[in-house]
């Protein structure tokens, strides 16, 4: 209730009847679940992706250890409400280690929200078995008076309700748009086993041997690729290309000074992994290079990443 009369103003809230909070709590659980699930990028599922994290499930726990009224005050429950949360997200996803679907975002997700409503009926049960006047109540009273007020405390007022509506403005918006992080794309390559081991290097003249190439961006932005693999007996860029297009499924042979390339696209956070089958058709010790550049760099300068294996082909 509000009331605004005589230049003061009241508010009263009283939750006791009805375990509204509850409600709110299992609300926003499945609130989340659907943004996640059908609008991903909007601003309000980072708002209450940071409330379910850090405040709902210990809240709801809480709730369901202390549905009494006295048992604990309003500050002590605020407290274990994000200290609980703060204990009980990381068990969830430490227990989501040891199952098949590994700590992914649906499993949290799914694990954490079924946390939130167990906990929040089960509070639920509790507090409405007790006596009304015994149940948890969130009551608040806000009373403000300018009648008789200096002008310069007025104004004092008006200003720190004003920077507490701008300070939760500014967080909002600074959590609508993080900062960017650093830009880089990875490039590795794997033995056959898809261990950073049991590479190939003493070969024979078309002698088969494979190995496993994974690329993938973080440059916050679709970047274009060109990918050259080439054999030569320094770390120099005087080759030329024989083919532009990669066929994965067959096998290689390399000369030496003669690459091989590909162009590819890749968005934030994506992955190019290919099996690389080949052959080297000349003797002698060569560098095998992979080559990684970026839109619109020649070939002809040095890459922008680079991996290589050395071979000893006999």
């Amino acid at each position: 209730m509000a009331e605004n009369k005589n230049e003061s103003w009241k508010f009263h809230l009283e939750i006791r009847d009805r375990p509204y909070d509850l409600v709110i709590c299992m609300g926003l659980s499945l609130t989340l679940v659907a943004l996640i699930a059908f609008a991903p990028d909007n601003l309000a599922r980072q708002i209450i992706g940071l409330i379910f994290v850090l405040f709902l499930p210990g809240y709801a726990a809480t709730a369901a250890l202390f549905p009494e009224n006295d048992q604990i005050d309003g500050i002590e429950r605020a407290a274990l409400s994000f200290g609980l949360s703060i204990a009980i997200v990381p068990l969830i996803g430490l227990g989501l280690n040891f199952t098949p679907w590994g700590i992914r975002l649906d499993p949290i997700l799914a694990s954490v929200s079924a946390f939130i409503i167990a906990a929040s009926l089960t509070a639920w049960y509790r507090r409405m078995t007790l006596p009304a006047d015994e149940r948890f109540a969130i009551v608040i009273n806000a009373e403000m008076n300018f009648k008789g007020m200096p002008i310069v405390d007025k104004a004092l007022t008006i200003g720190i309700v004003v920077m507490l509506v701008a300070s939760v403005v500014v967080l909002a918006w600074a959590i609508a748009t993080p900062r960017v992080g650093e830009r880089f794309t990875e490039l590795a390559i794997l033995g056959p086993g898809g261990m950073a081991t049991d590479y190939p290097g003493d070969l024979s003249v078309g002698e088969d041997a494979r190995v496993l190439l994974s690329v993938k961006s973080f440059e916050h932005e679709p970047m274009d690729y060109t990918l050259v693999i080439v054999l030569t007996d320094v770390l120099d860029y005087n080759f030329t290309i024989a083919e532009y297009t990669v066929d994965w499924n067959a096998t290689h042979a390399l000369s030496p000074h003669v690459g091989i390339a590909t162009n590819f696209t890749l968005d934030h956070l994506d992955y190019f992994n290919k099996t690389l089958d080949f052959s080297a058709s000349g003797t002698g010790t060569w560098k095998m290079q992979f080559l990684l550049y970026q839109e619109g760099q020649p070939l002809t300068q040095e890459s922008y990443r680079e991996v290589h294996l050395w071979l000893t082909v006999t």
